[in-house]
C-alpha cells in the first residue's frame, strides 16, 4: 500500500509540474509576441496581410477574402475557435505566438479598409490605429486584441470588434445629435 501513495504522490507532482511548465511557457510566449510587435514598422503591415491570407488557405484550408469585410472578420474569428490549430499553422522556430503578428496587421487591414482607421507608429510602441470621430480621435490596438482574444475571448468577439469600428462614427453622429 505504501508503493501506491509514493506512485500516486509522484504523478500528482508531475501533474503539477506540467501546470507549471504551460504557465510558464505561456506567459513567455506572450511576452516574445509583445517584444515582436514592439519592433514593427508600418512597411510590414501589408506583407504581415498577405502572410495571414496565404496561411489561413494554405495550412487551415480557409479562403480568407479581404475584399468581404463581414466573411474575413467571421472567418479570423472562427480561427480562435482551436487556438492550438491556429498557432501551430503560424508558428516560427522558437515562436509559438507569431500568429499575433499576422492575424494582428489583416485584422488592422480590415479596419483601415472598411472602418476609415490610419494606422500610426511611435517609437518603441507597436503600431495602432486612430481614427477620427468629430473633432477627436479613438485609438485602437489589433495587435493587442489578437493576444486577448486567443486569452479570454469569447466567439463573436473579433466580429463585434469590426462590426463596432466600422459604425463608430454613426454611434458618434447620434451621440451628438448632428
Amino acid at each position: 500500500m505504501g508503493w501506491m501513495s509514493y506512485i500516486g504522490g509522484g504523478l500528482v507532482a508531475l501533474f503539477v509540474l506540467l501546470l507549471f511548465w504551460g504557465f510558464l511557457h505561456k506567459r513567455h510566449s506572450k511576452q516574445k509576441a509583445l517584444e515582436a510587435i514592439l519592433q514593427l514598422e508600418l512597411g510590414e503591415i501589408e506583407p504581415l496581410t498577405r502572410e495571414c491570407a496565404e496561411v489561413f488557405e494554405r495550412k487551415l484550408g480557409v479562403r480568407l477574402n479581404l475584399d468581404d469585410c463581414d466573411d474575413a472578420a467571421q472567418k479570423l474569428d472562427d480561427a480562435f475557435r482551436d487556438p492550438v490549430k491556429l498557432k501551430g499553422a503560424f508558428e516560427r522556430p522558437g515562436f509559438y505566438w507569431y500568429f499575433v503578428k499576422p492575424i494582428g496587421a489583416c485584422l488592422g487591414e480590415l479596419l483601415r479598409r472598411y472602418a476609415k482607421h490610419e494606422w500610426r507608429k511611435q517609437t518603441s510602441k507597436a503600431p495602432f490605429m486612430e481614427v477620427r470621430v468629430k473633432g477627436g480621435a479613438s485609438q485602437v490596438f489589433p495587435f493587442e486584441k489578437v493576444i486577448k482574444q486567443v486569452e479570454s475571448g469569447e466567439p463573436g468577439d473579433l466580429v463585434a470588434y469590426v462590426t463596432f469600428a466600422r459604425t463608430l462614427d454613426q454611434i458618434a453622429e447620434r451621440a451628438t445629435g448632428d
